[in-house]
């Protein structure tokens, strides 16, 4: 493809953390002509309650490492479990990956017919949190059932790096051993994979038990929620909080501090906040929009208690592709009548005029108000393309989101429409544009979001019915299909552009759309240039993931993201930023950008 002619400015969005701790005062250099001392250190002292209270969002949908899609739930296990590798702060406050249940990082070896072996050492005594010893065949059994069809699991595409993965039931068979005497693990990837070290630490390849996850309701109880991390689970009170204590059987236990860390389970942001203020939460990941404006101008919170975190992700609205947009349905429908002489490339078009119509500079600048940048394509500004190009500066944009520009958009967005829609030009609205769901889950943002983009579609006659369902109900419900347009975020799991494409696979279960899966709209998919069939996507994210060479493996990844755009089953919105609120009490968290948050060596001082 032709790649933009433009001047690269380094965005170098390195996957980092911030770490909360003491700023140590700088030490004076000594000087002859002086009798000053030297400046010293200031002295740690902890309280001497160790008890840490959290929201990160409501009752999660699940804690099963291999079945969690979410954020929320992301943190909650990343707290709970330890894969064979793990992160932590390093001398500059950055992240650095370490050795978790491994014994060391290793380097993979080349072998024939262009893959990849790895051999991983475990830690000797390592144990579950109930005392029992673990073994290397608990990581190998963990990921075969992840990457099991059978399973369901969302991300079951993490696993096809490895060599033996596949999407027919029966047939996925890792090529993955382990030696529980000698307590290795042999890995063969089917081609060098640069970030295959993250996923090794990505919360889906944690190890499970697997005489206890046969049961389904395995890991809503503290008695069968057997963990190997920092914490593990006390009690779960649906709709109030889980509580976690610290797990004396973790391998590095005498460096955990917390005494219990429990979730407090809300996505009402206004209760989050009141609480958080009266001292019952000491860390929300969540804040009221209405508030953001003042405290970001308040010497007293920015930077002190509220933060505005990097977030590498993409918040976005995603659609159902088989339901369709024809004229003259009062309600947008996926019945068999309203797909007569109607097609997927039209309801694509329809979709791209909805996403012209959305203006991001507003809702940036006068809803959110918290930095977040307006989204001109799905893959994050700042991630480099891998051949040291910062990604978005070379794909095409899908849209302008310059401010000058919208009033264009709109235009472009009106003669697309008008080709099949009643426009009445006095008032200048569509007079017969079925009315569709917007599905969300209850936060203040997500609600003022929506609020803001009925209002720009109102403007042109487009109605939508809000769709209100609480975030574990949204959850299943677009894995099964059961939407028609919903409000979405994705953010990172690894600091590679493929993670924002990978999503779309045929055999994903994030693919919400259902882009290439059943129904009408599903099977026919029009790619750039009218190239029809999904198949021909899973093949470039195939390649893309086998291709050594830099350059030709960003360029197939800028054509997957012309691929998914010319679907327009996704309109970003914009991309995010993460204001979060924090005790001045509470050090030594790890933040991620790429959304977790470990408090494995948090502590409260004095």
């Amino acid at each position: 493809m032709t790649r933009k002619i433009t001047k690269i400015i380094a965005l170098l969005l390195l996957a980092c953390i911030c770490v909360a701790s003491f700023a140590a005062c700088e030490k004076k250099k000594k000087d002859e002509s002086t009798t000053e001392p030297a400046a010293t250190e200031p002295t740690v002292v902890k309280a001497d309650s160790q008890n840490l209270t959290v929201c990160v969002g409501p009752d999660p949908e699940t804690l099963d490492p291999a079945l969690n899609a979410s954020v929320d739930g992301a943190i909650i296990t990343t707290n709970a479990f330890a894969g064979l590798y793990g992160y932590k702060a390093g001398a500059d406050g950055k992240i650095e990956m370490v050795p978790e249940c491994a014994q060391a990082i290793v380097t993979p070896t080349a072998i024939e017919g262009g893959k990849y072996q790895y051999v991983i050492t475990l830690k000797e005594g390592l144990k579950w949190s109930d005392g029992t010893a673990m073994k290397a065949s608990d990581f190998t059994f963990s990921w075969q059932r992840a990457a099991d069809p059978e399973t369901a699991a969302d991300y079951c595409y993490m696993f096809d790096v490895i060599d033996g993965f596949s999407y027919e039931v029966g047939e996925c068979n890792l090529n993955v051993t382990a030696d529980d005497e000698a307590g290795t693990i042999t890995i063969v990837t089917a081609a060098y994979c640069s970030y295959f070290d993250q996923l090794l630490a990505f919360p889906t390849y944690f190890p499970v038990r697997s005489d206890i996850v046969a049961d389904a309701a395995w890991a809503t109880s503290p008695s069968t929620y057997i963990t190997n991390g920092p914490f593990r689970m006390r009690s779960w009170t649906v709709g109030s909080n889980i509580v976690f204590e610290k797990n004396p059987n973790y391998w590095d236990a005498d460096n955990v501090t917390l005494e219990t860390l429990t979730y407090f389970l809300s996505d009402d942001d206004d209760a989050i906040y009141a609480n958080y203020t009266n001292g019952t939460l000491q860390y929300t990941t969540s804040v009221p929009v209405s508030l953001i404006p003042s405290l970001k101008t308040s010497a007293d919170r920015m930077n002190v208690d509220f933060f505005i975190g990097d977030y590498i992700g993409t918040y976005f609205l995603e659609f159902n592709v088989n339901i369709s947009f024809k004229p003259g349905q009062t309600k947008a429908s996926s019945d068999a009548a309203a797909w007569t002489d109607w097609t997927p490339a039209q309801n694509a078009e329809v979709r791209h005029a909805l996403g012209l119509l959305i203006d991001r500079n507003y809702i940036v600048n006068q809803v959110t108000g918290a930095g977040q940048l307006p989204a001109y394509g799905f893959v994050p500004a700042g991630m480099d393309d891998g051949a040291g190009n910062e990604f978005r500066q070379y794909a095409d944009d899908w849209w302008s989101v310059s401010a000058a520009e919208y009033e264009n958009n709109c235009a472009e967005a009106v003669t697309i429409l008008k080709q099949y829609y009643t426009y009445d030009e006095a008032t200048g609205k569509f007079t017969d544009f079925p009315i569709f769901d917007y599905s969300i889950n209850p936060t203040s943002g997500n609600i003022a979001i929506c609020g803001a983009i009925q209002n720009m579609w109102e403007s042109y006659g487009i109605e939508t019915d809000i769709d209100q369902r609480t975030w574990s109900v949204i959850q299943t419900a677009l894995t099964e299909g059961d939407f028609t347009m919903s409000r979405l975020g994705w953010i990172a799991d690894y600091n590679d552009p493929v993670n924002f494409l990978e999503i779309y696979l045929s055999g994903s279960g994030n693919n919400h759309p259902r882009l290439g899966k059943d129904g009408i709209g599903a099977q026919n998919v029009y790619g750039p240039d009218g190239n029809q069939g999904w198949a021909d996507y899973d093949a470039l994210i195939a390649a893309i993931k086998v291709t050594s060479d830099p350059e030709e493996r960003a360029d197939l990844m800028y054509t997957a993201e012309e691929w998914l755009r010319d679907t327009y089953s996704v309109l970003p919105v914009y991309y995010y930023t993460n204001p979060y609120l924090c005790s001045t009490k509470l050090v030594n968290y790890l933040y991620s950008p790429l959304g977790w948050v470990s408090f494995k060596t948090a502590y409260f001082i004095k």
